[in-house]
This record gives C-alpha cells, structure tokens and sequence, in this order.
C-alpha cells in the first residue's frame, strides 16, 4: 500500500510541474506546496503581470573594441571614460574630471555630458605618463564627435588633456 501512496503524490506533483511548464501570456506561474490535507499539492494562481521595465541598450555591436593596454597610466584613462559610460560621474571626477574642469564645479563639469550617449577610446599608444588617444563620442541628437590628443597621468590621476576635435 506504501508504493500506491507515493505513486499518488508523484503523480500529483509531476502534474502540479507540468501546469507549471506552460506559459500563461509570459507570466510565470509558481507552484508552491502548502499546508494541505496529506498527499495534496495546491498550486497558486499567478500573481498580477509586472509592469515593463526600461532596458538600457548598449552602444551598437559594430563598435570596434581594442584590447586594453596593460600600462597603468593607459588604464586610468580607460577607467575614467568606463566610468562616464556608466555615468558615473563622480568616480570620473576622482579620476581627473576634477583637474580636467580647470576650476569650475563638480556639477558644471558632469552637466557638460549631458548630451553624450556614449563614448569610445582607443589608446594608440604612450610614452611615460602621456596617453594618446582617439576618441569618439556618440551624442544624444544622433551626431558624432571625434576627438584626437593625449592626457598626462600621474599617481594614478589625469592631471592634464591636450585634445582637439576632429570631427
């Protein structure tokens, strides 16, 4: 009589899985095992559908991406455009923004990137604590603007940029 018993809530829970597997309209549907009478499972209905979420789409897949150079002076400059990609401003200031601002304010100099979607650097190369770049930054209207230069690095800061649009 044992084995009918567990062939009943294998059964039962098998069934109790299969409900689960269809979708209904994309909603999850849980089965959750309750206090019951013996050898009975209740499933729940599902809860109300979640509202959208914003998604946050990445710079286009056809971006070229360089491997990131080894040397630290390249890598604090790295680091801080990742950080304006995040928008992360203030790790962006604590890595040079603040000496790049040449005085003004924090909130003036993050302001100044309000209209940029993203950026794209490519080190060239470096020579002590200079860092040549290229840099690309895609706005918010749509346009492009292209950038060329270098930054001084020092004690793991930029301290100096020497860039000049291209484009």
């Amino acid at each position: 009589m044992e084995t009918k018993k567990w062939a009943a809530v294998t059964l039962m829970v098998a069934g109790a899985v299969a409900a689960c597997a269809v979708p209904n309209q994309g909603t999850a549907v849980p089965a959750v095992a309750v206090a019951a009478p013996p050898n009975t499972i209740v499933i729940q209905p599902p809860a109300a559908a979640a509202p959208p979420q914003t998604v946050y789409v990445a710079p286009p897949a056809t971006q070229t991406v360089y491997p990131a150079p080894a040397v630290p002076v390249a890598q604090t400059v790295i680091a801080f455009y990742d950080a304006i990609n995040r928008r992360d401003f203030l790790t962006a200031w604590n890595l040079g923004g603040q000496r790049l601002a040449k005085g003004g304010t924090y909130a003036s100099w993050s302001n100044g990137y309000a209209t940029t979607s993203w950026t794209a650097l490519t080190v060239r190369s470096t020579s002590g604590n200079t860092v040549y770049v290229d840099l690309s930054a895609r706005q918010t209207d749509g346009s492009m603007r292209v950038f060329s230069g270098s930054y001084t690095v020092s004690g793991g800061t930029i301290t100096a940029a020497n860039m000049k649009r291209v484009s």
